[in-house]
């Protein structure tokens, strides 16, 4: 595949009356079967609006910001849409960062330590919060030591804690890893639960635009003159994304399904999160 060429129409499925029968369209089990690979060029996201939902792609190395990962490129073995996917919800939905014990934990951006917690008390373990200097705030949870304190200035990059287990009075309540979460425009959250995707925010400052990449099973979705970029959020529903109603979506060199035919938009709606 030529990763520098223009962006090319993708095939399109038309499910309208006269397509497959409801039985056939068996909701996520149907999704997962298109087994489709969608390439996104740069090019295609400017002109398609879908750079926005760029940070959505599973494992995306960058995305529309400029927040460093706590502890690098690791595995990721929670995401944020995984936490609020949880029954109940977590009560403060963040990424979990697979890491062994005693990795260095990073200050995503510049900013002042507003929080720190170092007991291991409650589900959260040791904590440290950060207000950052554009207005949003993080939070790194588990911890086994803090080296920051309360009213400090950090730099993006500066060591501000150690990854532990801690958690419910112990330095073993969890399997190790950090949590992180983050709030947009609040210098101190209050609703632990109106957080959002910190992968969403990720960027290298000297290159912030997201990468070429390929990724499975990423379409277009046409609901009677609606349109919706479906991506897969690991073992979850994959995730409906409102592109509008006017969108250029389709010349993204994505597949289209065009749906139009109620059954199946039933079905897309059963196997999807997101689809209005």
């Amino acid at each position: 595949m030529i990763l520098n060429e223009e962006p090319r129409r993708g095939p399109v499925l038309d499910l309208s009356h006269g397509g497959p029968r409801p039985e056939d369209l068996d909701g996520l089990t149907y999704l997962r079967g298109l087994s489709r690979r969608g390439f996104l060029t740069s090019a295609a996201l400017a002109a398609s609006g879908l750079s926005a939902a760029f940070g959505l792609l599973p494992g995306s190395a960058q995305a529309g910001g400029s927040y460093q990962r706590p502890c690098g490129s690791v595995r990721i073995s929670s995401s944020w849409q995984d936490h609020r996917n949880r029954t109940p919800p977590s009560g403060e939905p963040g990424t979990d960062y697979a890491v062994g014990i005693g990795t260095p934990v990073m200050a995503a951006a510049n900013g002042t330590i507003r929080f720190v917690k170092t007991d291991t008390s409650t589900a959260t373990g040791r904590v440290v919060g950060m207000a950052h200097d554009d207005g949003n705030y993080s939070r790194h949870l588990h911890l086994s030591t803090v080296t920051v304190a309360t009213g400090q200035r950090v730099s993006r990059g500066q060591t501000i804690a150690y990854t532990g287990a801690s958690a419910n009075g112990s330095d073993s309540g969890v399997g190790p890893h950090v949590h992180t979460s983050l709030w947009l425009n609040t210098g101190s959250p209050t609703n632990f639960r109106a957080t959002v995707d910190f992968e969403s925010y990720v960027g290298d400052l000297t290159s912030p635009n997201p990468p070429d990449q390929e990724v499975d099973e990423v379409f277009i979705a046409n609901v009677k003159g609606n349109w919706y970029l479906v991506v897969p959020q690991g073992t979850s529903k994959p995730r409906a994304v409102v592109l509008g109603g006017d969108s250029n979506a389709a010349a993204s060199g994505l597949p289209v399904l065009n749906f139009s035919w109620d059954p199946s938009i039933n079905a897309l709606r059963a196997a999807v999160d997101g689809i209005g």
